[in-house]
């Protein structure tokens, strides 16, 4: 299947104001989430981007758990699932590579 035949790509990142109208929030509410740490995104510069896979991945556990999510519990357990299969990480590298472990 060539690149026309699957349509526009979709982005891997999202601006502050595409994410706010995504989300259909106010940029500048979305921007308090993003400087307090409360949304997961990315600071370069002095810009705030949101990768894709963020939203995709709440609005996957709003539709598994059936019931509202609360924003700040969502963003610490999604950290706590990131930072444990990170440290997973260096061990599963090793093994794949014929090292220890």
């Amino acid at each position: 299947m060539s690149i026309a035949e699957r349509g526009p790509a979709r982005p891997s990142f999202y601006t502050a104001a595409e994410t706010a109208e995504i989300l259909r929030l106010d940029e500048s509410t979305l921007y308090r989430h993003l400087r307090s740490g409360s949304f997961p995104g990315v600071k370069i510069g002095g810009r705030y981007v949101v990768p894709s896979a963020v939203i995709d991945r709440l609005v996957d556990d709003v539709l598994v758990t059936g019931r509202c999510v609360d924003l700040g519990a969502w963003t610490e357990e999604w950290r706590r699932q990131q930072a444990t299969a990170s440290a997973a990480l260096p061990g599963a590298i090793a093994r794949l590579a014929g090292g220890g472990a």
